[in-house]
């Protein structure tokens, strides 16, 4: 973001792992979360104002390709 690449962990969380009832493949979904300070990439104008900090969600559900 803004030219700056940082590494970042995301705590992630299994919510199912099971057969998808309609395609009858494997199929699981997770989520993860994550939080990032605009300040680390050059953009923490307007701070305190405005949050420094910035939760990121993910939801993902995925199915074995064939």
């Amino acid at each position: 973001m803004n030219d700056v690449t940082k590494s970042v962990v995301l705590d992630a969380k299994l919510n199912k792992a099971d057969v998808h009832p309609m395609a009858g493949k494997p199929w699981m979904g997770f989520d993860a979360t994550t939080t990032l300070l605009r300040s680390d990439f050059n953009v923490g104008a307007f701070a305190p104002a405005v949050s420094d900090a910035v939760e990121v969600r993910i939801s993902v559900e995925a199915m074995k390709a064939d």
